[in-house]
């Protein structure tokens, strides 16, 4: 969901993006230490809420359906959105599809052992009984009842998703998106703002990012990223109106994922006003 830059030859554009790429380099085989980590905080975080929120936000989805499934016990209502139509088709496509769709099976696994209190890296040693097919197939059917609009949307634009979803949500779920609009840190300080507004006073927000990445690897080809630092991104939420008390900031090592363009990632959460 972001556009090219020029400010490097080596930087591809955003219109020789695939989704199929992407899905293929990140999703198609294993669930990776990073999503691992992303998943079980996004989980955590929560799990800690006593109740549920009622409009649910994933913006910047990409072609991915797993954070959505982790969000989806924990909300009425989750909309997504992204920059890219074909990231879309494939949201669609998935939420259109019937239990037989199994891209997504091995995340809902990962995603139901950690609500279970099992360790995640094994499925042992905690309560509960590890998922099976039939947990996976009702958690996907209640995730897409739970999905409802698709959104084309620019992060750069002042109103993402139009003047009415201004803090019009309360839960904003964000995975790796507003790092990689641009190279240009001041383009990412302007689309946090702009998509961190549609949150309401005392929403909570789940957001990563690439850590010190200027380029991460999609197929052969590389994207662009904002270098961020564990500061850029405080200083960030402090100024959109995040209390600091509420705001959570860990920088996770990675370097297995060197071979992508980064060598960690940036889990957050926070709550605005």
């Amino acid at each position: 969901m972001s556009e090219g830059t020029s400010a490097s030859p080596a930087v591809a554009d955003y219109s020789q993006w695939q989704a199929q790429d992407y899905f293929k380099t990140y999703y198609s085989e294993v669930v990776l230490p990073d999503e691992q980590v992303v998943l079980a905080y996004q989980i955590e975080a929560l799990k800690r809420i006593e109740h549920k929120f009622g409009r649910g936000l994933e913006y910047g989805c990409g072609p991915t359906l797993h954070r959505a499934i982790a969000a989806a016990r924990y909300a009425f209502r989750i909309d997504m959105a992204d920059w890219l139509p074909d990231n879309l088709t494939q949201v669609r496509a998935w939420v259109n599809s019937t239990g037989d769709n199994d891209d997504w099976n091995r995340f809902t696994h990962y995603i139901l052992t950690c609500e279970s209190g099992l360790t995640c890296e094994s499925g042992l040693g905690g309560e509960g009984d590890p998922p099976d097919a039939a947990r996976i197939k009702r958690r996907e059917e209640q995730t897409r009842k739970v999905i409802r609009n698709l959104h084309v949307s620019d992060a750069r634009w002042q109103h993402p998703l139009g003047p009415d979803r201004q803090g019009f949500y309360d839960l904003l779920v964000s995975g790796f998106c507003l790092d990689a609009v641009s190279s240009d840190k001041r383009v990412w300080h302007r689309c946090m703002s702009n998509v961190l507004s549609t949150l309401h006073e005392g929403g909570l927000l789940i957001l990563h990012a690439l850590y010190r990445c200027k380029a991460y690897k999609v197929g052969d080809r590389m994207f662009p990223g904002a270098d961020l630092s564990e500061d850029d991104l405080v200083d960030s939420l402090l100024a959109n109106g995040f209390a600091r008390p509420s705001i959570d900031v860990h920088v996770i090592p990675c370097p297995d994922n060197a071979q992508y363009g980064y060598g960690g990632i940036l889990v957050a959460s926070a709550r605005k006003g």
